[in-house]
Parts: C-alpha cells; sequence; structure tokens
C-alpha cells in the first residue's frame, strides 16, 4: 500500500511539474528527461511565407544533464563537428565575433575566461554555476566573477523582468533589430529553472526570420522572464541528438564556423569536456564570412 502511494505520488508531482512548466501552448516533443523540443510555424504577411521557430526547453533541475560553453581551442568549429560526440544532447552557437573568432563580451568555458575579448561590458549575458544554476545579466559587470563557470554574452535585451522589448526599441537600433534576419536567442523563466534555447530560420524563400521585438514577444509568451539575442544570421543553428533542427540559408547551405556554442551535456566532467575539444576542427579565418 505504501508503494502504491508512493508511486502515485511521484506521478501527481511530476504532472504538476509538467503543468507548472512555462511554454505550455508550443508543440512539445520530448528528447529525453528534462528536454522537450518544439518546432513552430507562424503565417505571415507575404503569401507563401512564415516565421519558422525552433525550441528547446530544458529543466536545470534535472540532475544528469549540464550547461556548457564550448572551449576556446575549439573556436572555428562548426556545430556539425560536435554532432559525433554522444555527449552532446543539444548545441546552440552562442556570441558574436571576429574574422578571428575573437569574441564580443565575456566567454568563460569551464571556469576559464577567453583571451582577446572585445566590448566586454556592453552588452547582456548568460551565466552559469556549478550545479546548472544560471541567470541573465542585462548590464555586464568589467571582469568576469571567478564563481563563473560557462558564459556567454549577445547583442541587446530581448525580456527584461517579464517585459520584451518593443518596435520602439528595435526603431532606435535600426536595421539590425528591425530587419527578419534568422536568430538565436536564450532565456530563462522567472523561478530560472527552465532554460529555453530558441533558433529562428530565415533568408530562404519561405522562412524569412523575425526582427527582435517579434521574438522578444514570442519569448515572453512563452513565459520566458528574462532572455538575451544570441548572434544571429548564418551563425544560427539549433542541433538536438546530433540532427540540425533549423534549416540554413538558401544562398548559405553549408554551416558556418562559429567562435562557439552553448552544449547541453550528459556528462559536465572534465575528462568528457577534453574529447569534445578533441573533436573540435581548428579555426580557418578566411572562412568565417559575416
Amino acid at each position: 500500500m505504501k508503494q502504491k502511494l508512493a508511486l502515485g505520488l511521484g506521478l501527481l508531482l511530476s504532472l504538476g511539474s509538467a503543468r507548472a512548466a512555462p511554454g505550455g501552448e508550443l508543440p512539445w516533443q520530448a528528447v529525453r528527461p528534462g528536454v522537450v523540443y518544439a518546432a513552430q510555424e507562424l503565417a505571415t504577411r507575404g503569401p507563401d511565407q512564415v516565421h519558422r521557430l525552433h525550441w528547446l526547453r530544458i529543466d536545470l533541475a534535472q540532475a544528469d544533464l549540464a550547461i556548457a560553453l564550448s572551449p576556446q581551442s575549439c573556436a572555428g568549429m562548426r556545430l556539425t563537428d560536435l554532432d559525433r560526440d554522444d555527449n552532446v544532447v543539444a548545441s546552440l552557437n552562442a556570441s558574436f565575433f571576429t574574422r578571428e573568432f575573437l569574441t564580443r563580451g565575456h566567454s568563460v568555458s569551464e571556469g576559464r575566461p577567453w583571451d582577446g575579448n572585445y566590448r566586454i561590458s556592453e552588452g547582456p549575458l548568460l551565466a552559469c554555476v556549478a550545479g546548472a544554476q544560471c541567470e541573465v545579466l542585462h548590464q555586464a559587470p568589467p571582469v568576469a566573477p571567478p564563481h563563473w563557470q560557462d558564459v556567454a554574452s549577445g547583442v541587446y535585451s530581448l525580456v527584461v523582468g517579464g517585459v520584451a522589448r518593443s518596435d520602439d526599441d528595435d526603431a532606435r537600433c535600426g536595421a539590425f533589430c528591425q530587419t527578419t534576419h534568422p536568430r538565436s536567442a536564450v532565456g530563462l523563466d522567472a523561478s530560472r529553472r527552465w532554460l529555453f534555447w530558441l533558433a529562428v530560420e530565415g533568408r530562404q524563400k519561405q522562412a524569412i526570420g523575425l526582427p527582435l521585438a517579434r521574438m522578444a514577444s514570442l519569448m515572453q509568451a512563452a513565459g520566458v522572464a528574462e532572455a538575451v539575442n544570441f548572434d544571429g544570421g548564418g551563425s544560427t543553428g539549433l542541433h538536438v541528438l546530433g540532427q540540425a533542427k533549423a534549416l540554413r540559408p538558401d544562398e548559405e547551405p553549408v554551416p558556418r564556423r562559429i567562435a562557439n556554442a552553448w552544449l547541453l551535456l550528459r556528462d559536465a566532467s572534465s575528462d568528457a569536456r577534453g574529447k569534445i575539444a578533441a573533436r573540435c576542427t581548428k579555426p580557418e579565418a578566411a572562412a568565417a564570412t559575416r
């Protein structure tokens, strides 16, 4: 009787957790415990065109998962370089970068700040520490605190305190914010338990991308309370279990070399990370077109 009661209580707790998870209206599909994926298509004003979004929602309370940033030794890799690694559950492109793969804003991997960063204090960032605890900071400190384990910076906040950026915000930014580009973003719900990754397709005949304000409003509607815009355009990519989810821009079918990527890992030990670094392709600066 006690065993049946325990099983019943566990099921109720599980169902309650599912109900409490934000983004309930999206067509989520289970990837593995603690991780769900959703593809979303939205109509546009143009004929035969859509906005196509790819979401990943990660339960940071899932004990056997960890969030990491690829190491600086991997700068110049493609996301496809990591698809053969069974330890990598999913990957998403991260920082803005130069042709030499120097990153804009703070970049920290396994507690080690990157060398050669530029414009450190301007952009918002996602910072994760041991135990899969993450936070979004909309104003970066000048120096990376020693407790940061994995950090990447974006350009422009999308959602701040549950409020999405507006069309007026985009107008003050100009074409970078207002154009329907492919986009990448990361956000947290108010509890900081649920981490969202988002990749938006664009520069295709059918999928045309999003401006920042529209992407922000969709993240807010999904229950995201704090969100950051990461590198987009041809760098945009979301891979899950070794499969690319977001289709490439029509004029750029080959995955682009990038500076770094957010990684969802089954094992965050130094040995496991070392194997990831060994899979990375060395940079070819000439191939890093913008």
